[in-house]
């Protein structure tokens, strides 16, 4: 007989489950403490994924577990650490979701708060009955406070569950999850079930709400909870067309009255029929095959419109005939205007029609176009008027807008292509899915990238670029919760490759009031006009206070961090793991550094200076580095045999400057540029590792499509290119023949010391004042400069290089 795992959340212990236990019979079920729960004694985790950790420790895999609340996530970060670890997943009630949008966690974060909530818990239960008891029923209240007076995880646990780490990484789980709720829920809303179909849109996922359930139905209704568990109807799948109607529908969305059925002759179709659906029905296909994450298929299964409630059985037959699992029948929605939309929490792309928008998918009539953008400028276009031919007042742009981003907000601020209609009163959600392949209007660029990848990068490479770009940005939100609201990944696709999506970037610096021509002037390449606006720069000094502080501390926490990833990746060594663990760990470990990337470059942006000294960076002693080599930063690349170099902890600070730093102080951008160099020389020494432990050679090979376009473009592909702004990085004079004494290069690849310790000059087409190359010439003293309109006439001629200008000698 199977075991299922019983894991309560915060505040629980293994006896809250006594009332369940004598109703299992189809598993041997087994109630579980984590580490502070309960007569748990071992020592606390310090975050989510030492948690799961933990978790792993005390299970054998192959079994079931249910998992409520909060320690849902545990749950879900052993999965992407082991898939297929459980035989079974189900999810009660979990948390997680839209946490930077609810009031309970940012009430615990008030001081004193916390200690309180839980001392009312463990003495006086009763208070908080409203999300304890339910209609004729009373909880074991002493069991309930015996609970939360043993918890010692109950006020770490919300420092550990953080809008930046709580769902890193969850879009690349793919096992079975079945979610579960009470409609009657009144601590975790079911309305939330939506977003975690956009957080979890690879995996398996299934969703039954119950009507009858609160939060706690193994407590309220044992049996019926338990008779579920081993016999209950499996519940609707949420990907699909109807899911994700049904999703939207429950969380107080405008869906037209909706039931989604798996067989025509469905007893309860006759009654749903009955609805007023005076314009008739839409029967709809809701394929497996259809509306996913990575393809779309739109417009392979029939749909019939205006259908007769005498003719519904009839067609839905016809589509499930065809192969399809699920058909949705909905009352038919006959509009004034309609259309679809690509919309992300930036901007939407819009087209529209007259009518029903079925004649804007046959092309019988040319839709009407708009782009509106919350940046507003290059971003957006001047929105014509949807009430354009119209014989009656229809929607302004704001109220379009305003509806369907609460319907992107809805599922997690995914990025949706959305049906809609207007019917002269109100807008409709016709349908949602994930937008699968669509050019934005959004700002790419190859600089900086160029600097550490070859234009060819491994698939390895690749894919933990692609893998972790929509998670990379959530570290962000240590300091502004706002790029959560945005959803922008950090890279993004261009022809098949991927590069540095400005966007993430300039979205932020625009709500901050900053011109966009800093951000291009310490990465490179360029941006379109954003102007400086004093007064929200003025507005966002508590954004700035908490960033300076936030990226100290993960500074503080660099060299231990590297020593547990190394240790994980030593242990996979040691098992002779296969070459998809590896690539799990890789995956896993490239989101971490880049992350720690984004919050070292946030300090030396806000370090003030560098008055308070210059320490030597590690680029004072290339010459003994064997694993530094070009284009290092591919863990592809080919490394020498030879033992892999030890990580070694940064020089210590003087006693003034650790002062400083804790402080916040101004004029430590010397010795960030020094943790900085120190950090990339630590990954490269981890890379090596990696380089030898990977058993198969496969994934190293060149990706098929390399980055050729060069600085920074729309990814619409429109011809509007930046070229990256001349800077000068070191100064000093040189005379010599262009391309041989003096080195052109298009950019700065640090790997690349050994070849431009060799030049008495370099010239890189693109780059910025704050890039890993410029700070190597700036170690070196080497006369180097950006310089992005070299005429390539001039190559193979004496020309003179003067604190970065440049001039031909006759």
């Amino acid at each position: 007989m199977k075991k299922l795992y019983l894991l309560a959340g915060n505040g629980s212990a293994s006896d809250w489950w006594d009332d369940v236990l004598p109703h299992f019979t189809a598993y041997q079920a087994e109630a579980i403490e984590l580490p502070g729960f309960g007569d748990n004694t071992e020592p606390l985790p310090d975050s989510l994924q030492a948690l799961s950790l933990a978790l792993e420790k005390q299970l054998a895999p192959g079994h079931a577990i249910l998992a409520t609340g909060i320690n849902a996530l545990p749950v879900l970060h052993l999965l992407l650490r082991r898939p297929g670890f459980f035989s079974r997943v189900v999810l009660l009630s979990p948390v997680g979701v839209l946490l930077w949008k609810r009031r309970l966690p940012r009430l615990m974060a008030v001081p004193g708060v916390l200690p309180l909530v839980q001392a009312l818990l463990s003495r006086y239960p009763k208070l908080f009955h409203r999300q304890y008891a339910a209609a004729g029923f009373a909880p074991n209240y002493p069991r309930i406070a015996s609970g939360y007076r043993r918890c010692r995880a109950f006020q770490p646990y919300f420092r550990w569950v953080q809008p930046d780490s709580a769902l890193t990484l969850f879009e690349q789980i793919k096992d079975p999850i079945e979610l579960i709720w009470g409609s009657n829920d009144k601590v975790v809303s079911p309305a939330h079930a939506a977003a975690w179909e956009a957080v979890l849109c690879r995996a398996d996922l299934t969703v039954t709400l119950q009507p009858s359930w609160g939060h706690y139905p193994f407590w309220q209704q044992p049996a019926a909870f338990v008779q579920w568990l081993e016999q209950g109807e499996p519940g609707f799948a949420a990907h699909t067309k109807a899911g994700r109607l049904q999703l939207a529908r429950h969380a107080g969305l405008s869906v037209p009255a909706l039931m989604s059925i798996q067989q025509a002759d469905d007893p309860a179709l006759s009654a749903f029929l009955l609805k007023d659906a005076p314009h008739g029905w839409a029967v709809r296909s809701s394929g497996d095959d259809e509306d996913g994450i990575d393809i779309a298929n739109a417009g392979r299964h029939q749909t019939f419109l205006r259908v007769a409630s005498a003719d519904v059985a009839a067609k839905t037959a016809e589509i499930l005939a065809s192969g399809v699992r699920t058909v949705a029948v909905q009352t038919m929605i006959e509009p004034v205007l309609s259309g679809v939309a690509f919309v992300r929490p930036l901007a939407a792309h819009i087209e529209w029609v007259a009518g029903h928008l079925a004649a804007l998918v046959d092309g019988t009539a040319s839709p009407n176009t708009m782009l509106l953008s919350r940046k507003g400028g290059a971003w957006g276009q001047q929105p014509a008027s949807l009430n354009k031919s119209l014989h009656q007042p229809g929607p302004d742009p704001r109220q379009i807008w305003d509806f369907l981003q609460s319907i992107v907000a809805t599922f997690h601020q995914a990025h949706l292509d959305i049906e809609w209609a207007w019917d002269g009163q109100q807008f409709w959600m016709l349908q949602a899915r994930p937008v699968t392949v669509y050019p934005w209007q959004r700002w790419l660029t190859s600089a900086n990238i160029d600097e550490i990848l070859p234009e060819s990068p491994s698939q390895w490479m690749e894919a933990a670029q692609r893998g972790a770009a929509a998670s990379i940005p959530q570290v962000y939100a240590r300091w502004d919760t706002r790029v959560l609201d945005d959803n922008e990944p950090f890279s993004a696709i261009y022809n098949d490759a991927s590069y540095i999506n400005s966007d993430l970037f300039l979205a932020r610096m625009a709500d901050w009031g900053m011109d966009g021509r800093q951000y291009a002037r310490e990465i490179g390449g360029s941006t379109p006009a954003m102007p400086m606006r004093p007064w929200r720069w003025i507005s966002s000094l508590p954004v700035f206070i908490r960033m300076l502080f936030a990226s100290r501390l993960a500074i503080n926490q660099l060299d231990s961090a590297l020593a547990q990833w190394q240790a994980e990746l030593q242990t996979l060594e040691d098992q002779q793991a296969s070459t998809e663990q590896f690539a799990r760990w890789w995956l896993r470990f490239y989101c971490w550094l880049v992350q720690q990337n984004l919050c070292i470059g946030v300090a030396l942006a806000s370090s003030g200076g560098d008055a308070l000294g210059r320490p030597a960076t590690v680029y004072q002693n290339l010459a003994a580095s064997t694993h530094r080599l070009p284009w290092e930063t591919d863990p592809a690349t080919p490394r020498p045999n030879h033992p892999t170099p030890l990580l070694n902890a940064l020089d210590a600070w003087p006693w003034p400057i650790r002062v400083a730093h804790r402080l916040g102080l101004p004029g430590m951008r010397g010795y960030y540029r020094q943790v900085r160099e120190h950090f990339r020389d630590q990954l490269m020494r981890i890379f090596f590792q990696l380089h030898h432990a990977v058993p198969e050679r496969s994934q190293f090979s060149p990706v098929a499509s390399a980055r050729k376009r060069r600085g920074s473009f729309w990814q619409t592909g429109s011809a509007e290119q930046g070229q990256s702004a001349s800077l000068l990085i070191y100064p000093g004079d040189a005379e010599g023949i262009l391309g041989k004494d003096i080195l052109l290069v298009d950019s700065l690849d640090p790997g690349q010391h050994q070849r431009y310790r060799q030049a008495s000059a370099i010239i890189a087409r693109s780059g910025g004042i704050l890039s890993h190359g410029s700070t190597l010439l700036r170690e070196l003293k080497i006369p180097s400069a950006i310089l992005p309109d070299i005429d390539t006439a001039w190559l193979g001629k004496k020309v003179s290089l003067q604190d970065g200008r440049i001039r031909l000698i006759d």
